[in-house]
């Protein structure tokens, strides 16, 4: 009797959980995050606490930023009291979203695969990390920017895209609430439907547009009434300062992109541009293509031509991560990946360790390697002004220094009537001096802290009525470096110009 054949059928291979994978790196580096954030570590940048300030005042826009982070600083901190802490925790969440929403991209375009990589070489990008230990500007304009990106995603492929379209306006609005660069997002969008589509849905274009415009509304409103002029301010910012050609800014800056997204993410995006013939064919990868480069070239030029942080192109990372990810898994350079996240966490954790380190034992350590040297400032300068306040009755905080003004306001919980900066010109520069600018006849009793030069304290007291010094000191803030400052009396100012 003749044996039957039997044929062994190999068992699918169960779907891998891309999704529940992506969520514990996430919810790791949220955190890991958290916790180094709620150690204290990390003094107040002046950036973050003239943002706090900007919420106090509860306006619908300032001089060179839109009123978005204020607002979301303002309801963290009366929720979590006046921390760095609670300051901070719009950062952290707002990576997470984006990280998040990295995955759902990449999903729907390409895998689950091509999302959790993308979402992982995100994650613990080093820039990421450090942007996480402070609150600015960029981390919630791109979680909304990120946003934006899924919903035009989706709406691309949906039978009826509506609803997704209006999204995507929402969030574009919301993203320039926060940060004018999210404008960026829609010349991508804009110079993708011109150049790279077939057919463009003017009925979609038309939502994304009005949605966007009533949410940014309040802000443009505000320029409106106070004659545009952040748009002004943020042409000056962008103006050529002397040499029209800085190689020495461009390789500094183009450098500092490799550390910001990690080395294999950035040198990935620029092979994927080398090799557009191969991919050009493929409209999800135009897509993130005009999401990526645009914003990217423009960045880079101005680092030549005028100046540029190395920030300002972090919201081409966002699309920049999903497309390193595909053209890397599309060559099976599967190591690269795994190096990506290698180079993450050890440019992570040596932030986190110099930060515990400097802030434990900082004043017996050079200023040099300290990656928060800048910011070691504030505590040791406003202590002693704020405590002069209270000891002299005086009612204002006086300084030539909007930064220092604004950390003090911070950490004594000032408002803007309660500081004054030393303006002569009586033409204001930024915010602080828009609106609280010292003007002649001010009869308020004041504490006047300068930084610096003890004379020019004394020159600024020749200009009132009665002036007294305080204190004249020095505090040092590392081992080689310390700073000198002196505190005045004053009462009864009279005129920038002497004899009158």
């Amino acid at each position: 009797m003749a044996r039957a054949k039997t044929r062994k059928l190999k068992k699918k291979a169960p779907p891998k959980p891309w999704a529940m994978w992506t969520a514990f790196v996430v919810l790791g580096a949220v955190i890991v995050r958290l916790a180094v954030n709620a150690l204290g570590l990390v003094p107040i940048h002046f950036d973050e606490a003239q943002y706090w300030a900007y919420g106090h005042e509860m306006a619908a826009g300032h001089f060179s930023k839109p009123p978005l982070v204020g607002w979301l600083i303002l309801i963290a901190t009366e929720l979590g009291g006046d921390t760095t802490f609670a300051l901070r925790i719009w950062t952290v969440v707002s990576h997470a979203v984006v990280a998040t929403l990295i995955f759902l991209t990449g999903r729907a375009l390409f895998d689950g695969r091509t999302g959790f990589w993308a979402a992982v070489g995100y994650s613990i990008a080093p820039g990421v990390s450090v942007s996480a230990m402070i609150m600015s500007t960029d981390p919630v304009m791109m979680m909304f920017w990120a946003v934006a990106l899924y919903a035009w995603v989706r709406a691309a492929e949906a039978k009826s895209p509506r609803l997704w379209w209006a999204l995507l306006g929402v969030a574009l609005g919301a993203a320039m609430l926060a940060k004018y660069t999210a404008l960026a997002f829609a010349g991508g969008m804009i110079g993708y439907g011109l150049l790279s589509l077939r057919t463009w849905d003017w009925r979609g274009a038309a939502i994304v547009a009005a949605a966007a415009v009533l949410v940014f509304s309040p802000n443009l409103i505000w320029q409106i009434e106070n004659s545009f002029r952040t748009v002004a301010h943020v042409a000056e910012d962008a103006a050529p300062g002397g040499d029209l050609f800085n190689p020495g800014k461009f390789a500094e800056f183009f450098g500092a992109q490799f550390g910001v997204i990690g080395p294999i993410w950035f040198a990935a995006m620029l092979a994927a541009l080398w090799t557009r013939p191969s991919w050009v064919d493929d409209w999800r990868m135009r897509l993130l293509a005009w999401q990526t480069f645009p914003l990217l070239i423009i960045i880079t030029a101005l680092s030549l031509t005028t100046r540029a942080h190395a920030n300002w192109a972090a919201p081409a990372y966002i699309a920049g991560s999903i497309l390193a990810a595909h053209w890397l898994l599309s060559r099976k350079w599967g190591k690269a990946l795994k190096w990506q996240s290698i180079f993450g966490v050890t440019g992570a954790t040596a932030v986190f360790t110099m930060a515990v380190i400097y802030g434990t034992m900082g004043l017996d350590l050079p200023r040099g390697p300290d990656p928060f040297k800048k910011m070691r400032i504030s505590e040791p300068f406003c202590e002693p002004a704020l405590a002069a306040m209270g000891e002299e009755g005086a009612d204002v905080l006086l300084s030539t220094d909007r930064r220092r003004l604004s950390e003090c306001m911070f950490l004594g919980g000032l408002t803007f009537d309660q500081i004054s900066v030393w303006n002569p010109a009586l033409n204001p520069k930024n915010h602080h001096e828009m609106v609280a600018t010292l003007w002649p006849g001010d009869h308020r009793r004041m504490v006047l802290a300068i930084m610096g030069d003890a004379n020019a304290g004394q020159q600024i007291a020749k200009h009132f009525e009665q002036a007294q010094q305080i204190e004249t000191a020095a505090f040092p803030t590392h081992v080689d470096r310390q700073y000198t400052y002196t505190l005045w009396a004053v009462e009864g100012f009279r005129d920038y110009r002497l004899g009158r």
